[in-house]
């Protein structure tokens, strides 16, 4: 993979890391896993690329799973009714 290539996947798979860090703490609890699982998925891209083993039609075929991954976690975002932010139960 050339090093422009690297480069725009290494920023792309960063700022999917930094959408899913924010989707995560608005995510309902039916859909969590769905979000660390696309979190883990993105680490290990990034880890892949940093050391120099990532395959571009693997990257590919991954960054394009975890785009869907993404994709439904936004949809199921957009479908909870969304009362304000989340606020702190009563204290006993």
């Amino acid at each position: 993979m050339s090093t422009e290539s690297e480069r725009a996947c290494l920023v792309r798979l960063q700022e999917m890391d930094a959408a899913l860090a924010r989707m995560q703490r608005e995510l309902p609890d039916d859909v969590r896993s769905l979000g660390i699982e696309a979190r883990r998925q993105v680490a290990v891209w990034l880890d892949r690329l940093a050391a120099g083993s990532a395959d571009l039609s693997q990257l590919t075929d991954a960054m394009r799973e975890i785009a869907g991954l993404m994709d439904a976690l936004t949809a199921r975002l957009l479908l909870v009714p969304w009362g304000g932010p989340r606020r702190p139960g009563p204290k006993s």
